[in-house]
């Protein structure tokens, strides 16, 4: 053979090579998926990167997702693309290593049944970074197919359950409110009151309170300022025996009301409004 025909059969084999190149992809897109719901959408993510490649003329890398989407289709199972499977830079093998291992890991823990499409998502946009990072020309497309896995990833890795703290405990209500009920027109501490005022001191002695109300009131007979005296001379004769009986000073709050907030409202003495209220609180 002449060196003329020698080139010209070489070139006619270079012709026929390249006119092959790119054929995966028609026939991806002419079968037919099976398998899982899951493989026809991993079948879909690999097609869609095969007619990604093609359009920029990268049939080689074309044709390689053409043939993983036809694996998909047939549900053979396919496992994000190794790491030995592409020349990697070697500052950024480490890294996809480690973003493989972790996305093994989601799909081992059953993220394909919890959420197919994140997991295809995540497994698309991993083989997406291997085949742009071994390119390594155009940072702006490494990073996107990154960012996508990533985010892709972060919705199908289990996050570890971490226990609610209990609510806290509900205080047990305060005891009370107290009454003492006191005679026409006086302010002195009857029997009666000071048994009531009694169990007030043992009721505050186990209480978790932190003040002691203490509200003075008269019946509707008598003039305003009068019954405003009256009320008041009354709060300070429980607090006075509050005090004697060991309960903090600071910690009482009294006032008079006089004719305020009457029980029943009549004009005529009335036993159930001359009185002084005691309340607890936190």
């Amino acid at each position: 053979m002449n060196g003329k025909l020698a080139i010209a059969m070489s070139s006619l084999g270079l012709l026929v090579l390249a006119a092959c190149s790119g054929t995966g992809l028609e026939q991806a897109e002419n079968i037919s998926p099976q398998g899982t719901a899951y493989d026809r959408e991993l079948y879909d993510g690999y097609l869609t990167l095969a007619r990604n490649e093609y359009e920029e003329g990268d049939y080689g890398d074309s044709d390689r997702f053409a043939s993983r989407a036809i694996d998909a289709a047939a549900g053979g199972g396919v496992e994000p693309e190794a790491i030995e499977a592409r020349r990697l830079p070697a500052d950024k093998t480490a890294e996809l290593a480690s973003a493989r291992q972790r996305l093994i890991a989601a799909q081992a823990a059953g993220s394909a049944a919890r959420k197919p499409q994140e997991t295809v998502d995540a497994q698309i946009a991993f083989d997406c970074w291997m085949q742009e990072q071994e390119e390594n020309r155009q940072p702006g497309d490494i990073a996107g197919c990154r960012e996508e896995f990533l985010t892709a990833l972060a919705s199908i890795e289990e996050q570890p359950t971490v226990a609610a703290a209990p609510p806290p405990p509900t205080p047990e209500p305060l005891p009370g409110p107290y009454t003492v009920l006191f005679e026409f027109d006086k302010s002195d501490l009857t029997v009666d009151a000071r048994t009531a005022l009694a169990d007030v001191v043992e009721a505050a002695q186990k209480a978790g309170y932190q003040t002691i109300n203490v509200s003075g009131y008269t019946d509707l007979m008598g003039s305003d300022l009068y019954n405003e005296v009256l009320s008041e001379q009354r709060a300070n004769e429980v607090i006075n025996f509050l005090v004697e009986s060991g309960i903090e000073k600071e910690k009482i709050v009294g006032a008079g009301y006089g004719k305020a907030d009457p029980v029943v409202a009549v004009q005529e003495p009335e036993i159930r409004n001359r009185r002084v209220e005691i309340k607890l609180e936190r």
